[in-house]
C-alpha cells in the first residue's frame, strides 16, 4: 500500500479531540543514567557513577501518554498498589493535559509496577538526550502480577459505564500484571461493543479466547507465533497466502475484525477480513524500541475511532512507530514528527515551513521533551556564505534550529523600498532546504518579540556585530533562564 501524503495529513488533523478509554496495567518506568569506566572489585560488574534518573508513565500509561501527544482526549482506568509508587503515578497522570477523567483504584497489599532500567552511558555524554553510547545493564521490576480483586472489577466496569458514552473507541492493554483478569475483559468488551465502541487489544496472553469479541488485537511477532503458531518472525516475503486462510479463520472464531502484528523492522502486518496487508519500514538509525507498541496502539486506535479503514490506521501507526524507535526509551510522537518524517520520504524542504500559530505548537511539544530549541532570525535577503555559517554554528547549540525570516513587507519597513531582492517565499525555500535548519517561520513585524514570547527558546542566536544589549528579545530570555549567544561574523562578508 503505497504512502499518500495528504490523507495521512487529513487524519491527523481529524485525530484530534477524539476520545479513548484506556483502561489496563499502569505502571511507572523509571531510567537510572549513569557512567561506566570501570569494573567493581567486588564482582564481575560496571560500576555506575549515577547521573540522572527519569520517571514517566509505562505499560497503559505509555499508550496514554501518545494518545495525548497525538492530540486525542483519555479517560483512564486501572488498578494500583497503596505505595508510594502509585501516588507518583497519579501525580504524572494529573500533568497529562488530555486526560479528562480517572479511574485509579488502589488496592490495599498490593505493590504498583515500577520498572528500573539501569542504562550505562559513555562517560562525558549523561547529560545529552537522548543519552550518547547508551547500553542497558540492569532491569528491576517491583509488582503484584496477581488477579485484582472483584470489589476492584466492580469500581473499574462502574467507571467504564459512566465514561462509555463520551468516547469513541475502548483500549485495553494488558501486560500480564493482573489488572485485566478474564472477568474484565469479558465485560468490557462487552459493555463497549453493546455500546457500539470499538475495542482495541494489546495482548499478552497466548489463549486469545479471553479476548473475544473485541475489534482489533495488536501483538508482536513473538505473541502472535505463541498464539496462533504461524512465524511472524519470518521475512514478509517468507509468508505465503497458506497462512492467510488460517488467521482469517482465527477471526472469525473469535469474532475479531483483523490483526495488527507488530513486526519489528519487518514492520507491521494487517491481516483482516478483507485480506493481508504489509507496511515495511522505513530505513532508519534506531535507537530504542522500548514502547514503540504502545505508540502503534495508540496511534492506530486513534486513526480506527476516527473513522478511517483499517489499512489507513495501520499505515499510520507504522508511521509513528518510525518516529518513536529513533528516540530514548518509552517516548511520544507528536503530528508534526510524523508530517517532518513523511516529507522527508519524499524530500519535501516545505514541510518545515509553519505558520506562527503551528511554530507555537510545535514549540510547546519540543519542551515538553525537554528538546533545546535555538532560534535566530533575521531578513537573509541574498543568502551567502556568512549567513551559512551563522546557521550551521547555531544548530550545534542545541536540538532543533527554528529561524525567522522576516516577510517582504517587514525588509522594507526595515531596509527602504527595493528590498527584498529575493521574495519571502523564495528565500523560505531556499533556507528550508538547509539541513541545519529544522523549521522557519516567516513575520511581519519589524522584530521577532510576538514569536520569541510564543516559543520561548533555550537559546537566541545573532552575529557578534550585535552586543547582546542591542539584540532583541535577549532580557525576555534572560528572564526565564535562556541565554543569547553571538557567533562571529565571517570577515570580508557581510
Amino acid at each position: 500500500m503505497p504512502i499518500e501524503r495528504q490523507p495521512i495529513i487529513n487524519l491527523l488533523r481529524a485525530m484530534a479531540g477524539r476520545r479513548l478509554l484506556v483502561v489496563g496495567d499502569f505502571m511507572v518506568d523509571q531510567t537510572i543514567y549513569g557512567e561506566a569506566s570501570r569494573i567493581s572489585p567486588e564482582a564481575p560488574t560496571p560500576v555506575i557513577l549515577v547521573r540522572e534518573t527519569r520517571r514517566q508513565l509505562g505499560g497503559a500509561g505509555n499508550v496514554v501518554r501518545n494518545v495525548d501527544s497525538l492530540g486525542g482526549q483519555v479517560f483512564c482506568g486501572g488498578v494500583l498498589g497503596d505505595d508510594d509508587t502509585a501516588g507518583f503515578l497519579k501525580e504524572l497522570l494529573c500533568g497529562v493535559r488530555a486526560c479528562q477523567a480517572c479511574c485509579m483504584v488502589q488496592e490495599p497489599g498490593r505493590k504498583t509496577t515500577l520498572k528500573t532500567r539501569v542504562v550505562a552511558v559513555q562517560a562525558g555524554r549523561a547529560g545529552q538526550k537522548p543519552p550518547y553510547g547508551h547500553q542497558q545493564v540492569l532491569r528491576l521490576d517491583e509488582e503484584t502480577p496477581y488477579p485484582i480483586s472483584s470489589e476492584s472489577m466492580s469500581k473499574v466496569l462502574d467507571f467504564t459505564a459512566s465514561v462509555l458514552g463520551q468516547v469513541d473507541g475502548v483500549v485495553l492493554s494488558d501486560y500480564a500484571k493482573g489488572a485485566l483478569p478474564i472477568p474484565l475483559l469479558q465485560q468490557l468488551i462487552g459493555l463497549a461493543r453493546g455500546a457500539g465502541k470499538p475495542v482495541f487489544v494489546d495482548p499478552k496472553a497466548r489463549d486469545w479466547h479471553r479476548y473475544r469479541g473485541a475489534s482489533v488485537l495488536t501483538p508482536n511477532a513473538v505473541e502472535a507465533e505463541a498464539a496462533l503458531g504461524i512465524p511472524f518472525s519470518a521475512p514478509e516475503d517468507a509468508l505465503n497466502a497458506g497462512w492467510e486462510r488460517t488467521v482469517q479463520d482465527r477471526l472469525e472464531e473469535l469474532g475479531l475484525q483483523a490483526l495488527l502484528v507488530t513486526r519489528g523492522a519487518e514492520g507491521l502486518s494487517l491481516i483482516d477480513r478483507l485480506g493481508f496487508h504489509h507496511f515495511p519500514t522505513f530505513a532508519r538509525e534506531v535507537f530504542d524500541v522500548t514502547g514503540a507498541g504502545d505508540t502503534v496502539l495508540a496511534a492506530f486506535s486513534l486513526a480506527a475511532a476516527a473513522g478511517v479503514s483499517f489499512p489507513l490506521a495501520a499505515q499510520l501507526g507504522n508511521l509513528a512507530a518510525g518516529v518513536v524507535v529513533a528516540k530514548s526509551g518509552a517516548a511520544v510522537v507528536y503530528p508534526f514528527e510524523i508530517e517532518r518524517d513523511l516529507d522527508a520520504r519524499h524530500f519535501s524542504a516545505e514541510a518545515k515551513i509553519r505558520s506562527g500559530e503551528e511554530i507555537a505548537a510545535i514549540a510547546e511539544s519540543l519542551r515538553r521533551e525537554h528538546r533545546k530549541i535555538v532560534f535566530t532570525n533575521g531578513c537573509f535577503d541574498l543568502l551567502h556564505a556568512g549567513h551559512m555559517y551563522l546557521l550551521r554554528e547555531a544548530k550545534k547549540l542545541g536540538d532543533v534550529l527554528i529561524v525567522a525570516l522576516n516577510s517582504d513587507a517587514s525588509v522594507r519597513q526595515l531596509k527602504g523600498d527595493g528590498r527584498p531582492i529575493v521574495p519571502a517565499e523564495d528565500r523560505a525555500n531556499t533556507m528550508a532546504a538547509l539541513e541545519c535548519v529544522d523549521y522557519l517561520v516567516v513575520f511581519d513585524e519589524p522584530d521577532p518579540m510576538g514569536l520569541l514570547r510564543q516559543i520561548r527558546p533555550d537559546v537566541l542566536v545573532k552575529g557578534d556585530d550585535y552586543t547582546e544589549s542591542e539584540v532583541v528579545g535577549a532580557e525576555f530570555l534572560q528572564s526565564y533562564g535562556g541565554v543569547t549567544r553571538l557567533i562571529p561574523v565571517r570577515q570580508g562578508i557581510s
